[in-house]
């Protein structure tokens, strides 16, 4: 019985993550929801206690799906910035591997489209989940980064200028999702393959590179 409470509940979420990603909050109803999941309408409120609750599990099911591909190399970079005995080419090789994970998870995983939609919707007109998104997943990326990113440039923690270095990093992997569609016409492809992806880390590890170089001394 337990289990199939758990199967019903998930089957919710993926369902919603679809809906509301398409259509927002306000323009998703429950019952578009309950039929994508095969469910009865009253197992939202039963198992979410509304609409709200279901936004929310949904939120919480993107963290969990990038915490769970990201976390730990983003936990692993966390401990050697703050490894005094970490050398600046351990920086540099951690925030490449970084890079190429991120293009992984946010460009080779087809769940990664539902996953940028509802995201995208969520920076144009924030709620209360933004909050479970930033606390879970972009602030701990941006933390992460920092420690490995700010000695390399000669740039304290808390500047302005180190987080829009790191911001450009991360922005430079989600455009490759976000804007699919431009990217695909533009190169001629027409779809993202194994060798591709190989091409885009390749380009996004030129351009991390030349954003740690910047710090070197002339």
């Amino acid at each position: 019985m337990a289990q199939e409470k758990a199967d019903a509940k998930q089957r919710l979420i993926e369902a919603a993550l679809k809906v509301f990603g398409e259509h927002g909050f306000k323009g998703a109803s429950t019952r578009a929801i309950a039929g994508e999941a095969g469910a009865n309408i009253a197992a939202i409120p039963y198992y979410f206690g509304g609409k709200e609750g279901l936004y929310l599990a949904v939120a919480g099911h993107i963290a969990d799906q990038i915490t769970g591909r990201m976390g730990p190399g983003l936990s692993a970079a966390a401990q050697l910035a703050g490894n005094p005995a970490t050398t600046i080419e351990q920086r540099r090789q951690a925030l490449l591997a970084l890079g190429d994970g991120f293009v992984s998870m946010l460009v080779g995983t087809e769940e990664a489209a539902l996953w940028a939609r509802f995201m995208v919707r969520e920076q144009f007109d924030p709620t209360e989940a933004f909050d479970v998104l930033y606390n879970r997943v972009m602030g701990p990326s941006y933390v992460a980064i920092s420690p490995l990113l700010g000695p390399l440039l000669g740039l304290p923690a808390d500047s302005e200028e180190l987080k829009l270095r790191i911001f450009s990093v991360i922005g430079q992997a989600l455009v490759f999702r976000v804007a699919r569609a431009a990217i695909l016409r533009r190169l001629e492809w027409d779809a993202y393959t194994p060798e591709r992806l190989e091409q885009i880390r390749a380009a996004l590890r030129a351009n991390i590179i030349a954003i740690m170089d910047a710090g070197r001394p002339a």
